[in-house]
């Protein structure tokens, strides 16, 4: 890895990393539903501007199970459950939580495929497992009443990822912009009717 791919990969890091601190901040303000709404609607509504401009068809006529799908599992409900975790949990912890999807990849893949890992693998993974249960369980100390069930909403989230992740290997082949676009307009769609429950 050279230098420029490094601070890019730096770069990105701090970027994801920090959506955690900035929903932290924003959900006592706006509560979990309306501010995942916002997220994903003000997605779409871009996505859409840059399609319209570079002239990407959408297909969702075409694609719309898939779009729902993977809006569901990899927008929707993974930013929902974060959303309710950081009324909680400090960003941090979600960031800890959110690394926990890989794992979930792996063991959900394994489940499906019924190929379970090599002895090597599979001790990566007891071992990353037991470095976020320990970790989280440190940050847990701190967290007030409430704290169980927000790192429980987190790991769903991150086990939603694993979800998507898995999902997107037999999915249906779709341009990567049309599958951004469509997959925020089917979760904008998915939160509408929980926003006007709320």
């Amino acid at each position: 890895m050279n230098v420029t791919a490094f601070a890019r990969l730096i770069l990105l890091s701090a970027i994801w990393g920090g959506s955690f601190l900035f929903m932290r901040i924003a959900v006592p303000s706006f509560g979990p539903v309306p501010l995942v709404l916002a997220r994903v609607g003000l997605a779409a509504l871009f996505l859409a501007a840059v399609a319209a401009s570079l002239r990407k068809p959408l297909q969702a006529r075409r694609h719309w199970r898939h779009y729902l799908l993977l809006g569901c599992f990899n927008s929707a409900l993974p930013f929902l459950l974060f959303a309710f975790a950081a009324r909680t949990a400090p960003a941090s912890l979600l960031s800890l939580l959110n690394a926990t999807a890989p794992i979930w990849s792996a063991l959900i893949g394994s489940a499906w495929t019924r190929h379970w890992p090599e002895p090597r693998v599979a001790a990566g993974l007891a071992l990353g497992v037991a470095g976020v249960a320990l970790l989280a369980g440190i940050e847990a100390l701190n967290l007030p009443a409430g704290g169980g069930l927000a790192i429980v909403a987190g790991l769903g989230a991150a086990c939603c990822y694993g979800i998507a992740t898995q999902y997107a290997k037999s999915a249906p082949a779709v341009e990567p912009h049309a599958n951004a676009h469509g997959s925020m307009w089917a979760a904008t769609l998915l939160l509408l009717p929980v926003t006007a429950s709320a």
